[in-house]
């Protein structure tokens, strides 16, 4: 599976910049679990070390699911993901 440039760690980062809370999974698979409280958002992603690279199709989720809830548009999240650098 293709990873991206992006680590677990800057997309933690960006998404609680945005307003997002971490927490473990409470069910299994182990996990993290990210909650925009206010917007009603959640994502879901594997508890995987910080300094991994986020795979492509966790990366696509999160982009899609902040577009859906008018969190951040795809263009304004690559350029948080920029910031990150």
């Amino acid at each position: 599976m293709k990873r991206s440039d992006v680590t677990y760690g800057q997309l933690d980062q960006v998404l609680r910049s945005l307003g997002f809370s971490c927490h473990p999974s409470r069910t299994g698979p182990p996990g993290r679990v990210y909650e925009h409280k206010q917007a009603g958002a959640l994502i879901l992603l594997p508890a995987l070390p910080e300094n991994d690279k986020v795979f492509e199709y966790h990366l696509i989720a999160v982009r899609t699911e902040l577009d859906n809830f008018g969190i951040a548009t795809p263009t304004a999240f690559a350029t948080e993901l920029q910031k990150t650098d």
